[in-house]
């Protein structure tokens, strides 16, 4: 298959749908040789952080010599983010080789009478495929949904198991309490392995302990209190976290901190594992870390347009923390966009009482919210909100309003169109 083949053969396995679990990846990755088993990996889980934490660690790994694999979802920017090598997304040629193999072997499943795999099974096989054949010495896996039955954890060790922040989410798979949705992220820690994850609440905390516990795995914790001296100046974050003074980082947020110690303490447990990370690798990796899409500036000028993908409620909660902290005296106008199966009416809550302006964009697809359906949730927050046709109709009311900050938040799948959008009055 070329590349438009292979978008159009995973877009048909869409049909499939989402089927938590392990069995179908196992026969599928049985197929080809299972190639996870030949990888040294960095297994990442939760609600919140885990794309910001990976980019960080990626990052400095880079920066200390080591040839990395990244995989991620979903993708925001660009079709082919969700598989990296070494820094840069994979090629549309090398995209099309990995599926092309995996499609042979799904091939073969069915005619064995087994279902046909769903498209983040494919894709997954298709990540492992591609790592394997270019000797990464780390990989950095990104759990899709959940844990214990996300397709990821068909891999039976791990160098490091992190968990980042959980909250309640995607409670039709995962359970409906928080306790629920912690031993499902907590499904990929390993027997015997090592754990790291950021400080919880007591529930979440507790069960991580328990699991642990149960299989004999090594459980160390990020403690945020140990992050002192923050600063904010334009586009850098400065901080010091435990003996590491004026850690600098270019994702914006001061939760993003949290992600940067985060890795930081990840280092500590590779560096015990016989890897070599020095300080130097920590610092210039954390402040070359890019992570397009959270709480990102994408224009300076007047008016400075950000975009973050604060979709649930409690990243709703850190992008306000962020906004109240970093742009106290700023006037503020939103962009707001989320699905139907998330809490918008909580994250209205949360974040427009703070705009002067909110104006709400429809999301697409199944799952996607209408424009009116969301300004009705935002109107008892803030009355001044506004329903429009599109994101560009959006943009382009922010601009002709000489607005002073323009936030675009909520799902991640319209966060493209508005950096599309605001480089196109750029460039007039």
């Amino acid at each position: 298959m070329n590349f438009t083949e292979t978008v159009d053969y995973l877009s048909s396995a869409e049909q499939y749908g989402i089927i938590p679990g392990l069995d179908s990846i196992k026969r599928l990755c049985h197929k080809l040789s299972d190639p996870q088993d030949t990888l040294n990996i960095i297994h990442i889980a939760g609600t919140n952080g885990k794309g910001s934490a990976g980019a960080f660690l990626e990052s400095i790994l880079r920066n200390a010599g080591y040839k990395t694999g990244r995989y991620v979802s979903p993708a925001v920017m660009d079709y082919l983010e969700k598989i990296q090598y070494c820094g840069r997304n994979i090629t549309e040629n090398e995209y099309a080789a990995a599926v092309s193999k995996v499609k042979k072997a799904a091939d073969e499943i069915v005619s064995e009478g087994y279902p046909h795999p769903t498209v983040f099974e494919l894709e997954t096989a298709a990540a492992f495929c591609f790592f394997a054949d270019h000797d990464c010495d780390l990989i950095l896996l990104e759990a899709g949904m959940g844990g214990r039955s996300d397709a990821t954890n068909i891999i039976s060790s791990s160098e490091l198991s992190i968990i980042t922040s959980i909250s309640l989410e995607h409670t039709k798979f995962l359970g409906n309490t928080i306790e629920e949705i912690a031993a499902e992220k907590g499904g990929i820690i390993k027997q015997g392995g090592s754990v790291l994850t950021l400080m919880q609440n007591q529930a979440v905390t507790g069960v991580l302990t328990d699991i642990c516990r149960e299989r004999g795995a090594d459980l160390s914790i990020t403690m945020i209190y140990n992050i002192s001296d923050y600063s904010f100046t334009g586009t850098t974050q400065t901080f010091t976290y435990q003996n590491f003074k004026d850690l600098k980082i270019h994702l914006l947020g001061k939760y993003q901190t949290e992600n940067a110690a985060l890795a930081v303490d990840a280092c500590s447990i590779l560096n015990n594992k016989g890897y070599v990370i020095t300080e130097d690798n920590i610092r210039e990796g954390l402040s070359k870390t890019v992570w397009p899409g959270r709480f990102e500036v994408i224009r300076e000028s007047s008016p400075m347009f950000i975009i973050d993908g604060a979709h649930n409620v409690s990243a709703a909660r850190r992008l306000r923390e962020t906004i109240d902290i970093c742009f106290t005296e700023r006037h503020i106008t939103y962009i707001m966009g989320t699905f139907k199966d998330k809490e918008y009416s909580e994250i209205a809550r949360y974040t427009t009482k703070r705009a002067d302006m909110v104006y709400t964009v429809s999301t697409e697809g199944k799952r996607g919210l209408d424009a009116e359906k969301l300004a009705e949730a935002v109107k008892p927050y803030n009355s001044n909100v506004k329903p429009v046709s599109s994101v560009a109709e959006a943009v382009s009311k922010c601009l002709e309003d000489n607005c002073d900050i323009v936030i675009a938040f909520g799902s991640l799948s319209f966060l493209k169109k508005i950096r599309d959008c605001v480089n196109g009055a750029k460039d007039k």
